[in-house]
């Protein structure tokens, strides 16, 4: 079949987001290698990439990375029965292929999961934008649904999509201030502290660092809170506590 008008199996569906595989119709999964992978979120994310620019990327130090590219795009009729990639020196996914990332509400997950490209330093550069790019506009995201619930006093809903924010970028401190902050108006002290122990835990074992000073200043009136539990109750205790309302998801 000519590039030109290659075609996917029906209702092939690619996921690049997590562990890249190929999921056919019948339920079957087909993991992606990582060369595959990545060209197929090249192609996927930059529509109309050139041959050139795509064998440079992810085959440097090849003697002949157009082969290495070719043979590639050979090997997905052989591994996976039909032609992935369509087009001549401008390249495009074929026809009939769904993809994660360019859903309109896309799945969560990092683009290419844990995959590492560090042979391929452009491609890895490459790759970092994207994924921080993408985080951003996830978090924007969630960050605007989750005001508008704070608004609307739906706590519940609040805590849901903070929690959905952490997954998006589990490094922010900002939003475990957020969750710690929403789980205490909800009136789940005890949680709020738990959110900040596990921060503690992970700002300590993964950069050998402290809480800020505005994180620490929310759990000593986390603490404070809970002390006062017992003899005023949650209701009292969250209308006396200034320090915990008003924040946003930063």
């Amino acid at each position: 079949m000519p590039k030109s008008i290659a075609t996917a199996p029906a209702h092939c569906r690619l996921r690049l987001l997590g562990d890249p595989a190929l999921l056919a119709a019948d339920g079957s999964i087909k993991a992606l290698e990582r060369r595959a992978a990545g060209l197929l979120a090249l192609v996927a994310l930059e529509p109309g990439v050139t041959r050139a620019r795509a064998a440079a990327l992810l085959w440097p130090d090849s003697d002949n990375a157009r082969q290495a590219l070719r043979q590639q795009i050979a090997r997905f009729r052989k591994n996976y029965g039909a032609d992935l990639v369509r087009g001549e020196d401008a390249l495009f996914l074929a026809d009939g292929i769904a993809v994660d990332v360019l859903a309109a509400a896309a799945a969560a997950g990092d683009l290419l999961g844990t995959l590492s490209y560090e042979d391929c330093a452009d491609f890895a550069d490459w790759l970092t934008q994207q994924r921080q790019q993408r985080r951003g506009r996830t978090t924007a995201q969630i960050g605007q649904q989750l005001t508008e619930a704070e608004v609307q006093g739906d706590f519940a809903a609040a805590v849901m999509l903070a929690e959905q924010l952490l997954l998006a970028d589990n490094d922010s401190e900002a939003h475990h201030r957020t969750l710690m902050r929403l789980h205490y108006l909800r009136g789940d002290i005890a949680q709020a502290q738990a959110v900040y122990d596990r921060l503690v835990r992970q700002l300590v074992q993964r950069f050998g660092a402290r809480p800020s000073a505005e994180t620490e200043q929310l759990a000593r009136a986390l603490r404070s809170a809970l002390a006062e539990q017992p003899r005023t109750g949650v209701t009292d205790a969250a209308a006396s506590t200034g320090e915990l309302r008003g924040g946003r998801p930063g």
